[in-house]
C-alpha cells in the first residue's frame, strides 16, 4: 500500500513512559491540510449524526463506518487528540475535529475530514507540522485509511437530488426541474436540443430558467442513462462517466434564461452509446438546485459632461484661473490617484470624481483638503472660493 506523508518531522517529542506524545498543529484552527492548500480539497463532511444514508447496524446497532470509527477512536484520541485536535488549547489554537462529547460526530462536522474521495482527506493530507503525519505509523494509517474508504462508500451511494426519468425528443427539450430542487424551490427548467451525432446524444443550447423574482444556484448537475432494461453487467443506470457539467457553479438571476456552462455536450462514454429516443432515457442528478442571491456589481460612476470639466475645472485645479494652488505640481503624475497633467481630460475627470462627496460637493475631500487642511500642498489662495469650482459646475458629475 502506497505510504501518504511518510516523511516525519517532530517539533515537539516527548517519552512518557514508552509512548511518544507529539506536539499537535502548526495550523490556525480553521484549517487542515497539505501546506497551500485549502484543507477541503473535497466536499465537507456529511452530517454529524452519521449523515443521510448512512444505514444502522444489525439489530438498530450503530452503522459499519461508525463501528470501524470506534475501534480507531483510542489510537486517534492518542495520536491526534488532547491540547491539539480535541481540546484546541495548543497554540497556535489548531482545528478541533475529536471535540467532546462525540468525537465522531464531530470528524464528520469538520470540513475536509470526511470526504467522497477518501484520498483528499485532511487526514491523510495533511504531511508533517508540529506533530506527525498519519503515514509515520503504517498500521495508524492502515486503520484510518479502512474507515476513511467506509465513509467514502457511504457519500457515494447516496442519491442526490433529481429529476425523474425523462424521454427526450430530438429537438426542443423543456424538463422541469422541481423534483431536484430543495429549500422549497419550485418553477425550475432546463432548455436544450437533443439530437444524435451518429449514434451519440448530443445536447446543445442548455439554458436555466429561473422562476420570476427567485435567483436559483446550480451545482454539479449530473445527467444519468436509464435503460429500457438491465444491461449485461446488470446496470439499469450509467452516469455520464465524463460528468461534463461538474465545474458548474451559477446562480440565474430570476425570471432570466442563462446559459448552463459549458453550454452543450456529447456523451459518448460506455453505455451511453448508441442512444436510442425511442428507449432510453435520462434523469438529471444535482449536487445542489436552490435559492441563491446574484450579486450585481454596479458599473464606476463616469463624469457626465468632460468638456465642461475641460473648460470650467481642470484650468482651476491647474492653478491657470481663480488664482488658487497649481495641484498639477504635486498630483500631476498619479500622486493621492490623481494625474492632472495626463491629456486625457475624461481619465482626469473620472479621478476628481473619485475624491468627491456627490451629495456634498463642498464638503468633499477635493475641496477641504485645499481649504481647510491639513495638506503638505497648503491651503489655497482664494480658499473662499475654491468650493464653486465643483458646486458651481454640476453638470459636470453624475446623479448622486
Amino acid at each position: 500500500m502506497a505510504k501518504i506523508g511518510s516523511t516525519l518531522t517532530i517539533i515537539l517529542a516527548v517519552a512518557v513512559g514508552g509512548s511518544v506524545v507529539v506536539a499537535c498543529s502548526d495550523d490556525d484552527a480553521g484549517r487542515l491540510g497539505r501546506p497551500g492548500s485549502s484543507g477541503n480539497a473535497a466536499s465537507g463532511g456529511v452530517g454529524g449524526d452519521g449523515g443521510p444514508g448512512s444505514s444502522g447496524g444489525p439489530n438498530g446497532g450503530p452503522p459499519p463506518e461508525e463501528v470501524l470509527f470506534r475501534a480507531l477512536e483510542p489510537d486517534l484520541q492518542q495520536k491526534c487528540g488532547g491540547q491539539c485536535h480535541t481540546d484546541g488549547t495548543y497554540k497556535p489554537a489548531p482545528p478541533v475535529f475529536l471535540a467532546p462529547p462525540d468525537a465522531y460526530k464531530s470528524i464528520k462536522a469538520a470540513p475536509g475530514m470526511v470526504t467522497p474521495d477518501y484520498y483528499q482527506s485532511a487526514l491523510l493530507q495533511k504531511g508533517a507540522h508540529a506533530g506527525p503525519a498519519v503515514g509515520t505509523d503504517p498500521t495508524f494509517e492502515e486503520k484510518v485509511i479502512a474507515w476513511l474508504k467506509m465513509e467514502s462508500a457511504v457519500i457515494q451511494s447516496q442519491r442526490k437530488p433529481s429529476t425523474d426519468p425523462i424521454t427526450l425528443t430530438n429537438g426542443p427539450n423543456d424538463v422541469d426541474l422541481t423534483k431536484a430542487a430543495i429549500g422549497g424551490l419550485s418553477g425550475v427548467h432546463l432548455k436544450f436540443n437533443a439530437s444524435l451525432v451518429g449514434n451519440i446524444l448530443s445536447l446543445s443550447g442548455l439554458k436555466l430558467v429561473a422562476p420570476a423574482g427567485t435567483d436559483v444556484h446550480i451545482l454539479k448537475p449530473r445527467f444519468i442513462k436509464v435503460l429500457p432494461k438491465p444491461d449485461e453487467t446488470n446496470r439499469s443506470e450509467i452516469p455520464d462517466p465524463a460528468d461534463s457539467f461538474s465545474n458548474s457553479d451559477q446562480t440565474v438571476p430570476g425570471g432570466a434564461e442563462t446559459e448552463l456552462a459549458p453550454g452543450s455536450a456529447l456523451f459518448a462514454g460506455a453505455g451511453w452509446t448508441p442512444f436510442d429516443f425511442a428507449t432510453d432515457k435520462i434523469r438529471i442528478e444535482i449536487d445542489k438546485l436552490e435559492p441563491g442571491k446574484v450579486q450585481v456589481i454596479s458599473a464606476p460612476k463616469v463624469c457626465a459632461n468632460v468638456a465642461m470639466f475641460t473648460a470650467n475645472v481642470l484650468p482651476a485645479l491647474r492653478g491657470q484661473a481663480g488664482g488658487f494652488l497649481n495641484c498639477a505640481n504635486c498630483h500631476g503624475n498619479g500622486l493621492a490617484g490623481l494625474s492632472l497633467n495626463n491629456a486625457d481630460q475624461a481619465l482626469v475627470c473620472n479621478q476628481v470624481l473619485l475624491k468627491l462627496n456627490l451629495g456634498n460637493l463642498a464638503q468633499s475631500i477635493m475641496v477641504t483638503k485645499v481649504t481647510v487642511g491639513p495638506h503638505n500642498g497648503g491651503i489655497t489662495p482664494n480658499a473662499g472660493a475654491f468650493p464653486a469650482v465643483f458646486t458651481g459646475n454640476p453638470g459636470v458629475w453624475p446623479p448622486p
